[in-house]
């Protein structure tokens, strides 16, 4: 039987991938334009905490795609954990897109696979990530934790390194729930570990697999 699919993943992933495929896409295109737009948007909301701005969030889900209105949009007064765990992965993608080069969702690098490339990337370096990834990996509040990664985004986008944004906001979402938390943050340390030993594929390995 096939697995259950993940609607969270499934609808990050197609609204990343259309995103960037315009950004790319011909200056002139109406796609390109449309893209962004959409980031533009997408980063201004970055750092709004959404229960003091509900536009945000109606923004920030406007542009999605897939499933998503359907299958996981709450039902209440305050977001659902999929809701904000999509606003929290597309605005940070937005802001690891601005002024990007190349591709900055890639399926299959988990963020802390991620940071740690970055890790190696920088080591030796003045400027050490190492205790910034520490405090990311041991905060004790969500908005600590999100200081932390919004930092270390920054630094991805200006060394090139990219992750899944898809399978982030699915971590972000277990990240909120304390169940699932130290298994989240277990998975993490082991993903920074491997990623710390492993080589980022240029993009031009990358075209010719």
């Amino acid at each position: 039987m096939a697995p259950e699919k993940n609607h969270l993943r499934s609808a990050v992933h197609v609204t990343c991938a259309r995103l960037q495929s315009g950004y790319f896409s011909d200056s002139s295109s109406p796609e390109h334009h449309k893209a962004r737009a959409d980031l533009a948007k997408l980063r201004r909301y970055a750092s709004l905490d959404i229960s003091n701005n509900p536009l945000a969030l109606a923004q920030a889900l406007f542009v999605m795609d897939g499933e998503f209105s359907e299958k996981l949009a709450g039902h209440g007064d305050e977001p659902s954990p999929s809701e904000y765990a999509a606003y929290l992965a597309l605005t940070l993608f937005a802001v690891h897109m601005q002024s990007a080069s190349q591709e900055v969702h890639s399926k299959g690098v988990s963020f802390a696979q991620a940071c740690g490339k970055l890790y190696r990337r920088l080591e030796g370096s003045s400027d050490s990530i190492k205790p910034r990834i520490d405090a990311m990996l041991l905060a004790g509040s969500e908005r600590a934790r999100l200081v932390h990664i919004r930092s270390l985004i920054s630094l991805m986008r200006s060394q090139d390194i990219c992750f899944d944004y898809a399978r982030f906001a699915v971590d972000l979402r277990a990240l909120a729930n304390p169940k699932k938390r130290a298994g989240i943050q277990l998975r993490w340390g082991r993903d920074f570990v491997r990623g710390s030993y492993s080589v980022a594929p240029t993009l031009d390995q990358k075209q010719s697999n």
